[in-house]
């Protein structure tokens, strides 16, 4: 990567588009106060590093992750990060999940610290990868290797010629300040190893990862509508799921069941259940923030109606902690088979309990849900 300039990044320059909309806010330095976080239960660093993005772009974390809920696995995925998502799209895994807003969002590397400042100059703030290890905030630290994600949104040269970068880790006990480039530039390259502590998020290499949004443009508030076309979109892709032998990806109701049975059939080996607790925790955040979504909608237009999807939605979350914490204590549980197709036909049941709200919600003519 092409070094950067020794400057600070104090600078307030932002662009605009053709049409004036403004399409990076100017770039946070410190001087207004620390860096926008957001964090709720049971949200990982996925979700919160991408809403401390939306929040400098002056946008509500639950209006615009909460629309979209769905099922999507991808079998044969490398599952061992606590921001693991299932990639659709080519615009990356913040398009897949704010798909009625112009997000993108992609992944590139580096291996140095001017390689870091490069990035953060050309598009502000960056999520980057990292292993607790090497963290000295992270509980973790010198202790645990394990991955995952913050947001740095600036960078500064120390009196005595260092460079330092600020840190924003809305992951509890939560942390944001200056932190030097050798701490960071060691957890950013960290080859993550295999760790007995943390089966779940270790054993693959950080390998200099960042992540790079792109919000184009500040969507319009929510309108009249705006939720009723969410609802008929996550009902359309439960719906129309697929899950053949040569889909990449499982997804909607079809993908579920295929998926259930994928871990019945693995039920005698925990290693292989293993993914069921780190790849669920996407999805249960997205059924979280999508009940959040719906219960402010419904509290807004006083629709008993997306109250109730609100509800569904929170069962959806409640079944995936039952089959997450399951599958990550399989070794331990006996009759682990039995009770897996159970736990999981219980989610499935959860699911198709929110498509009936969904439905019923859409059903209301004329609903006025801003």
């Amino acid at each position: 990567m092409t070094t950067a300039s020794t400057t600070d990044t104090a600078s307030t320059s932002s662009t605009t588009d053709a049409a004036g909309t403004t399409a990076r806010p100017p770039r946070w330095s410190g001087a207004a106060g620390t860096y926008p976080q957001w964090y709720e239960d049971p949200l990982s660093c996925l979700q919160t590093t991408l809403s401390s993005i939306l929040l400098e772009h002056g946008l509500q974390p639950v209006a615009v992750l909460g629309p979209s809920c769905e099922f999507v696995f991808a079998p044969g995925d490398v599952m061992r990060e606590e921001f693991y998502r299932p990639v659709q799209s080519e615009r990356g895994v913040a398009a897949d999940l704010i798909p009625y807003h112009d997000v993108e969002s992609a992944w590139t590397t580096g291996s140095t610290a001017d390689d870091l400042i490069a990035l953060v100059e050309e598009h502000s703030s960056v999520i980057v990868a990292v292993d607790n290890y090497h963290l000295p905030f992270r509980p973790a630290y010198q202790d645990v290797h394990a991955a995952h994600l913050v947001v740095v949104p600036a960078w500064r040269r120390t009196p005595e010629g260092g460079v330092e970068f600020y840190v924003s880790d809305a992951q509890p006990p939560a942390f944001q300040g200056w932190l030097s480039a050798e701490h960071l530039v060691a957890s950013w390259t960290s080859g993550n190893p295999t760790d007995t502590q943390d089966v779940f998020f270790s054993s693959r290499e950080i390998g200099g990862r960042v992540l790079t949004v792109d919000v184009r443009q500040r969507p319009e508030e929510p309108a009249t509508g705006q939720v009723l076309r969410a609802l008929q979109g996550n009902l359309d892709r439960w719906n129309e799921g697929t899950a053949g032998t040569s889909d990449r990806l499982w997804t909607g109701r079809s993908g579920l069941r295929r998926f259930i049975g994928h871990l019945h059939e693995r039920a005698g080996d925990p290693a292989e259940l293993r993914p069921a607790y780190t790849f669920g925790w996407a999805m249960q955040a997205q059924a979280f923030l999508h009940g959040r979504f719906a219960q402010e909608a419904g509290l807004r237009s006083k629709d008993g109606r997306l109250s109730a999807v609100a509800a569904s939605a929170d069962r959806v979350v409640s079944a995936w902690s039952n089959l997450r914490l399951l599958s990550a204590h399989a070794a331990n549980v006996p009759g682990i088979s039995a009770l897996i197709l159970r736990r999981g036909e219980e989610l499935l049941h959860a699911y198709e309990q929110l498509a009936v709200d969904w439905r019923l919600a859409l059903s209301k003519e004329g609903a006025d849900v801003r």
